[in-house]
């Protein structure tokens, strides 16, 4: 998890270092970014739907941004690969 975190938090800082202006796509990233930041356990499986969805239905699909969160969710369901395997061996 401290993996994607980090990845969140670099995509996070790139994003505030571009010149964005308006409510742009970019923008409306940082928002789901920081929500995930700040996130307990719970709220960080919600926001990370949110922005599944967001990247779904917002962002251009061979943008760089898609790119980016794709590399987020990618690592997300690695994550989530790993502790159900983690999950069934203990069982």
């Amino acid at each position: 998890m401290d993996e994607l975190r980090k990845e969140i938090d670099a995509l996070r800082e790139q994003l505030e270092k571009s010149d964005i202006t308006g409510n742009t796509v970019e923008r409306q990233t940082i928002g789901h970014l920081n929500r995930l930041i700040a996130a307990d356990e719970k709220a960080f499986e919600i926001g990370f739907a949110d922005l599944k969805q967001f990247w779904l239905s917002s962002v251009d699909w061979c943008s760089e941004l898609s790119k980016q969160i794709e590399k987020l969710i990618i690592i997300q369901a690695d994550l989530l690969e790993a502790e159900n395997q983690l999950g069934e061996e203990e069982n």
